[in-house]
């Protein structure tokens, strides 16, 4: 096989033809990387490195967009990423990522603890099974979520945004307790807040 044609294609991307049949469109960089031109034999070997450096650039280009949108853990990142490439060169470029400080699973699970607790008012238990479900490890996130002090309030707030107008009678009240152990409370410390809550509206 034989590279019969090499010609520009859009920006800094070119076609390349072998044996006078398309073959791929690359990078200007991958091009000048194995000195590829009109004439050049191509093997099997050379072509397996080509498109390996060619998914490699293309992957690590689109980490580089998905990190730059928005915090991601190494799961996500190459869940995401495998969807178009090889999940092992999708693990080589996520820790490339890792190597340039980009993806950082700690960071990024410490920072979600404190959105999920203080922000979304997630109970530890909840919030941890949903940092698991995110892909970061166990033990990273039980670290993550105690380094959070949630407002101790937080229940008694919820309760007066959201739940009060529930507390009128027995099946209200189990209802709103129900609602706020779902979000992962504890079921000692939902108790005590809605009993509160229900004691000072009925003296309202």
């Amino acid at each position: 096989m034989v590279i019969t044609d090499i010609f520009k294609k859009q920006g800094t991307r070119y076609q390349i033809e072998v044996d006078g049949e398309y073959w791929t469109i690359l990078d200007v960089e991958i091009v000048a990387d194995f000195h590829l031109k009109k004439g050049m034999e191509v093997t099997e070997g050379l072509q397996a490195e080509v498109q390996w450096a060619a998914d490699y650039r293309r992957g690590k280009e689109r980490a580089l967009y998905l990190l730059g949108y928005r915090d991601h853990c190494r799961k996500e990142l190459v869940d995401k990423l495998s969807k178009n490439l090889d999940r092992e060169l999708a693990e080589e470029i996520a820790d490339k990522m890792e190597e340039l400080g980009f993806l950082d699973d700690r960071k990024y699970a410490e920072k979600l603890a404190r959105h999920l607790i203080l922000v979304k008012k997630r109970g530890e238990r909840r919030a941890l099974q949903e940092m698991v479900l995110k892909g970061i490890d166990r033990e990273t996130a039980i670290e993550a979520i105690s380094l959070v002090e949630p407002d101790e309030n937080m229940l008694q707030e919820l309760i007066e945004r959201k739940y009060l107008r529930y507390l009128g009678d027995e099946k209200g009240r189990n209802k709103v307790i129900a609602a706020l152990m779902r979000l992962g409370h504890d079921y000692g410390d939902v108790v005590r807040a809605v009993d509160e809550a229900a004691a000072a509206l009925k003296e309202e």
